[in-house]
C-alpha cells in the first residue's frame, strides 16, 4: 500500500503562490473567496466548491499552473434556444460563445462557481456548509490510499484538529443526508463499514498522517498570509503550525454527520433509524443537525 502523504513540500511552491498572491488574477480572487475550500494534496492544491475541484493548482518547471475542467467553463448566463438540424442532426453551434475562454479578475471566478454548482448535489453543499462553518476544518475530500492489488480509494469527508490543552487532536468526519441509503444499506456500502475501513486505514498509517497534517497546517497559515487578512486560520491551526504536538487516537476518531432534515423528520425518520440501528450504530459517535450549517465540530 502506498504512504499516505500530505502538504507542499516541493521547493519554492509556497513562495512561488505567495508573489502570485500579489498580482490581480485568479489566485488572488481564489484567496479571497472564503467560501472557496483550499484543499492541500502531496504538493498540490485542490480549490473546491460545493464538493467540485474548479482548481487544481500544482509547479511544473518552475511556474504555477492551474488547470480545471472543461463543463465549469460553460459560460452559466447562456439563455435561448439552439436549433437543431433534424436532417443532418447539426446543432447550429456556430457564432456561440459557450465557453468561457479568458480569466477576467473580479468577474469570472463566480461564472466558475456558478457553472459548478450545477454538479453538486445537497450532499455536498451540505459539507460546504460545514466547512464554512468550522474554522478548525483543515481538509476535504480526504482520499486513503487503495490496498494492493485494489483500485477502491477510501475517501473520507472533512478532517477537523480539536484543542486538548496539551497537545492537538486530528479528528475524522463522514457527513451523510439523512436520505442517503447508505446509512440504512447492509453489505460494502453501509456507513458503519465505511468507518470501519478510515479507521483501519489511519490505524496502518498514523505517522504519515501525523507528519502530513502537521505540514498542512503550515501551508494553511502561509496560505493566509498571503490572503492578506481575507482567510484567517483557526487559533488550533496556527498551535500545530508553531509546534504543538498532534495526535491521533487508538482507534482513530472517525465520527459521523447526519443533516438534511426537518423537525417532523428528526421525530420520525431519523429516531425510527436510530432504534432500528441501535447495535450496529454503537462505537460510532453521531452529530445530527438540520441544518449543515448549525453543526459545530
Amino acid at each position: 500500500m502506498a504512504q499516505f502523504r500530505r502538504g507542499i513540500r516541493k521547493p519554492g511552491m509556497m513562495e512561488a503562490l505567495a508573489q502570485l498572491a500579489t498580482r490581480p488574477g485568479w489566485w488572488r480572487d481564489v484567496l479571497s473567496d472564503k467560501s472557496l475550500v483550499i484543499g492541500v494534496r502531496d504538493d498540490y492544491l485542490n480549490v473546491y466548491w460545493r464538493g467540485q475541484s474548479i482548481f487544481k493548482v500544482e509547479m511544473k518547471h518552475g511556474q504555477i499552473v492551474a488547470t480545471t475542467h472543461p463543463k465549469y467553463l460553460l459560460d452559466p448566463d447562456l439563455s435561448g434556444q439552439v436549433t437543431l438540424d433534424t436532417e443532418s442532426g447539426t446543432f447550429a453551434l456556430d457564432g456561440l460563445n459557450a465557453l468561457t475562454r479568458t480569466y477576467v479578475p473580479d468577474g469570472t471566478l463566480p461564472k466558475l462557481k456558478r457553472a459548478a454548482g450545477l454538479f453538486a448535489g445537497d450532499e455536498k453543499a451540505g459539507v460546504q456548509a460545514i466547512v464554512n462553518a468550522n474554522a478548525n476544518v483543515v481538509d476535504v475530500e480526504i482520499a486513503f490510499p487503495a490496498e494492493a492489488g485494489s483500485r477502491r480509494v477510501p475517501r473520507i469527508d472533512i478532517a477537523t484538529f480539536d484543542d486538548a490543552e496539551t497537545s492537538v487532536k486530528l479528528m475524522f468526519w463522514e457527513a451523510k443526508m439523512l436520505g442517503n441509503p447508505e446509512l440504512r444499506s447492509s453489505g460494502e456500502k453501509t456507513i458503519v463499514r465505511q468507518i470501519e475501513t478510515y479507521r483501519t486505514r489511519l490505524e496502518q498509517q498514523v505517522s504519515p498522517v501525523i507528519d502530513s497534517y502537521a505540514l498542512i497546517a503550515h501551508n494553511l497559515v502561509a496560505l493566509a498570509h498571503m490572503s492578506e487578512g481575507a482567510r484567517a486560520v483557526a487559533p488550533v491551526v496556527r498551535k500545530v503550525a508553531e509546534g504543538a504536538a498532534l495526535t491521533l487516537s487508538s482507534p482513530p476518531d472517525v465520527r459521523l454527520i447526519v443533516y438534511g432534515f426537518d423537525k417532523d423528520q428528526r421525530d420520525g425518520a431519523w429516531k425510527k433509524l436510530l432504534a432500528d440501528n441501535a447495535e450496529q450504530f454503537k462505537g460510532i459517535e453521531i452529530l445530527a443537525r438540520g441544518n449543515p450549517g448549525d453543526i459545530r465540530l
